[in-house]
């Protein structure tokens, strides 16, 4: 890829460039294409690939092309897992979904560049099909997950990040005036929750409260499902039942993990 590197091995750089190469719009390479998308030469790609392979990073199709492995999905589980939203988190998604009936989100926020990742999700039977699926990142930008944690900010930083954003006209209902998300972001911040009306998704409202960790938005759990079936009194409704079951997990310490015995000497 083209850019300044950070300072380590070489040969690692070049692997994580192939793995991140992959993305929910590019699931799938041939050789020369993923050669292209992680701005290698073939021949080093090829040796990257075939490493990855034997390792669990990467399969093999029967055409030949290139998908990600089984054993990223395996970490990947072990860092959505431990967490500190995580630990905020747990059992909250499937308690939600238990009471509501709607499906439940968790997004968590990577500040370096601002993007979100869905790292839980408990769907309902009819939700709709258009909603995020674990493990999809996507750019802060507007709808009331982003909202609430943009909320969790101190106003000053909000707008100096708002600004930034590429609001994307997605609904006739998108904000996309960043004077308009400011205004929306300090509402959110004073009630503490964001509400969304098919701001994101045409048909699909929902209800999110930012999570924070350590006096900053870590990111946000949102209850979203039909318009039909989440009229406004019923999201303000279930906005402090979020907030209450959040205020219930941060009150729990987080497990200690169990220790790992030394290795008998050799």
């Amino acid at each position: 890829m083209n850019g300044p590197r950070r300072r380590g091995v070489r040969s690692v750089d070049r692997a994580l460039d192939v793995l991140s190469a992959f993305s929910a719009a590019h699931p799938r390479f041939q050789l020369s294409e993923l050669a292209e998308a992680a701005g290698l030469p073939k021949s080093s790609t090829h040796r990257m690939a075939v490493t990855l392979v034997e390792r669990g990073f990467l399969r093999q199709e029967p055409d030949g092309s290139y998908a990600l492995g089984n054993r990223l999905l395996e970490l990947g589980s072990l860092v959505s897992a431990t967490t500190a939203l995580a630990h905020l988190t747990q059992g909250i998604t499937e308690e939600l979904a238990r009471s509501t009936g709607e499906t439940v989100l968790v997004a968590e926020i990577d500040w370096r560049d601002r993007s979100l990742l869905i790292t839980a999700k408990r769907e309902a039977p009819s939700s709709p099909d258009a909603l995020s699926p674990i493990g999809r990142r996507s750019m802060l930008a507007n709808g009331c997950i982003s909202c609430a944690i943009l909320s969790g900010l101190p106003p000053e930083e909000a707008r100096e990040i708002v600004p930034r954003l590429r609001l994307a006209q997605r609904t006739p209902s998108s904000i996309t005036d960043p004077a308009a998300l400011l205004r929306e972001i300090e509402t959110s911040r004073l009630r503490g929750y964001a509400l969304e009306a098919e701001a994101f998704i045409a048909g699909v409202t929902g209800v999110a409260v930012p999570v924070m960790v350590a006096g900053r938005p870590a990111g946000a759990v949102a209850v979203c499902g039909p318009t039909s079936r989440m009229p406004r009194r019923r999201l303000e409704a279930l906005a402090p039942h979020i907030q209450q079951l959040l205020g219930r997990a941060a009150a729990v310490p987080p497990a200690v993990p169990p220790a790992v015995p030394p290795r008998a000497a050799i």
